[in-house]
């Protein structure tokens, strides 16, 4: 809503196999729903993958995690652009494409897009850098980047039938969830106080003789 995007929500249905050494979730909609391939696929947190193939009444995403997957992004803070690589797990890398640009920890990154927006749209939240590599073996800045998205953790998601005509201008990030405390305050226990009852004492007959 956020970013005034058009979208189609779909219920997922299935994962891919280990078989077929591809990282796919199966959802229950397809053509018939206006879902086509390259299409961006996204969660409530931000970006899940995109659409590789669509029947009538399914369709099969190619999840970010998968190691095939790449996406250009920018860092939110520096502007700076580089590319996302997926890893086969629940961390990413990026690399970035200019050699002065800077990563720190805690950047948030943001999806650039594509030409008319397939596969990616732009101004989707990404992930955040967790960790940067400070070794000067490469040319350009590398990091370690987690998903906003629980790929782990994907019932419902959206298929973005038709993005915005213009891009975000801000970074529409996640808006993390209120954490809510509870304070207990114990009810006193009502105490009581027992006296012990005197006890008689026994009295002694005399038997006369």
């Amino acid at each position: 809503g956020r970013g005034n995007f058009k979208v189609t929500s779909a219920r997922v249905i299935g994962r891919g196999s280990a078989s077929t050494f591809s990282q796919t979730i199966t959802l229950d909609a397809g053509t018939s729903s206006g879902i086509r391939r390259n299409m961006t696929v996204i969660s409530e947190n931000g970006l899940v993958g995109v659409v590789k193939d669509a029947t009538t009444s399914s369709s099969i995403v190619l999840l970010m995690s998968d190691p095939t997957f790449k996406i250009g992004v920018r860092v939110a803070r520096s502007q700076s652009i580089g590319v996302l690589s997926g890893e086969g797990s629940g961390t990413y890398s990026v690399e970035l494409l200019d050699p002065a640009g800077s990563l720190q920890v805690g950047d948030s990154l943001i999806s650039i897009g594509s030409d008319n927006n397939r596969p990616f749209i732009p101004g989707l939240p990404v992930g955040v850098i967790t960790s940067v590599d400070q070794s000067t073996s490469s040319l350009t800045q590398r990091a370690t980047v987690k998903a906003f998205s629980n790929l782990n953790d994907l019932g419902i998601v959206s298929v973005v039938i038709a993005a915005p005509t213009t891009t975000p201008v801000k970074a529409i990030n996640p808006t993390p969830r209120p954490t809510v405390t509870v304070y207990v305050t114990p009810t006193p226990t009502a105490s009581f106080t027992v006296s012990p009852t005197p006890s008689s004492s026994p009295t002694s007959s005399k038997v006369k003789n």
